[in-house]
């Protein structure tokens, strides 16, 4: 599920560069209507009325699935109407270049990691954090079951299949020593975790292992959020949408936190619904990621962290700001101001942190 991150952007474009900028402005709030893509104003209750609020284009960082649970709740429930805005949810998938359609879209937002918010900003690019989506980010590394493999040293002299350049995997490769770690492509699949015992790859244990189980090979996840390179997973903003409709940023963060709380209480009909948007989706692969997510507390976090729903800590980012430019991945300090906002905080908005109990507490195993 993670994505490339996008190629350096000159700071001082060309002639040609402004004109390929201002037809993306124009062309991104149909993105997600081109190819089947479903969009917020495809569902009830989406569309704006006349004189309405300008509506928001709200990209997620992948395929629809229960990842993306709250937003869906948010959209199919009404909620962001009963907010006074309408917003555009729109599919995204393998280099989707979040980060630059957000930054080319005045009423832009996205989902991405908190490192990749770290780089933008040192790219010029006009985004800024505005709440968690994740309080930490679900990427992990996945073996089977009864692999020799228990820690992140335990990787060097094998073939992974990881995203070449992500911080996460320099992180792993400088703090383990990893000198001898080959990287291998990665297939978006687990056809080759499957087939080859000894394969190793990228995952998310709320998504892979289900599928690799249904295929008879039981695996396990070693979290990279464990290994001490643990940014959020956030949505980003146009900083040009925060500076001059704060009130819209606002209404789309308390949607979205009332979104997770409604998707959580109910999940089935946003399954259903996700189900036929997304036909790779099954119905027991989103319960198993239902489960999962509420295991490893990825939306709420741990309260005895001082952790929550849509919730930041600064010195999360600033530790995550020194990680960065320790790898060299940016070149110097970026100001906190320049990467977030804590003003939509679920706090900063009056909106109670916490989430209902769960609907199902165990995961399906294909198989059994």
């Amino acid at each position: 599920m993670s994505l490339p991150s996008s190629p350096p952007r000159s700071r001082s474009s060309t002639l040609v560069g402004l004109l390929w900028s201002l037809v993306l402005i124009v062309a991104v709030a149909g993105c997600g209507k081109k190819d089947g893509a479903p969009t917020a104003s495809s569902t009830p209750g989406a569309a704006a009325g006349a004189g309405a609020a300008p509506t928001l284009h709200f990209i997620h960082d992948w395929y629809p699935e229960p990842e993306h649970g709250g937003y869906y709740a948010a959209q199919l429930k009404g909620i962001w109407k009963e907010q006074g805005i309408s917003v555009d949810v729109l599919v995204g998938g393998p280099n989707s270049e979040i980060e630059k359609r957000v930054a080319l879209d005045p009423y832009g937002l996205g989902i991405v990691r908190g490192d990749a918010v770290f780089i933008a900003a040192e790219r010029g690019l006009p985004v800024i954090a505005v709440n968690a989506y994740f309080q930490h980010d679900p990427q992990g590394v996945m073996v089977r079951a009864d692999s020799p493999i228990h820690s992140f040293a335990d990787l060097d002299d094998r073939d992974v299949a990881m995203q070449v350049g992500a911080p996460w995997l320099i992180y792993l490769q400088k703090k383990y020593s990893l000198a001898k770690l080959r990287v291998r492509p990665v297939t978006g699949s687990v056809a080759n975790f499957v087939k080859d015992p000894n394969w190793i790859t990228q995952a998310y244990p709320t998504s892979e292992p289900y599928y690799a189980a249904k295929e008879g090979v039981p695996a396990r996840v070693l979290q990279i959020s464990e290994s001490g390179f643990d940014p959020y997973r956030v949505i980003i903003a146009n900083k040009e949408l925060v500076a001059r409709h704060p009130e819209l940023v606002a209404k789309f963060s308390r949607g979205a936190y009332l979104g997770w709380q409604e998707y959580f209480r109910d999940p089935q009909p946003i399954h259903d619904h996700i189900l036929k948007i997304s036909p790779v989706m099954e119905l027991g692969g989103m319960r198993f990621s239902y489960v999962k997510m509420r295991e490893l507390r990825l939306v709420e976090g741990d309260a005895a962290k001082g952790e929550s729903l849509g919730a930041f800590d600064p010195k999360r980012w600033e530790d995550l700001g020194k990680i960065l430019v320790d790898l060299r991945v940016i070149q110097k300090p970026i100001p906190l101001s320049e990467v977030v906002t804590f003003e939509f905080t679920s706090k900063a908005l009056g909106i109670e942190g916490t989430l209902p109990k769960p609907v199902w507490t165990e995961a399906p195993i294909p198989g059994r």
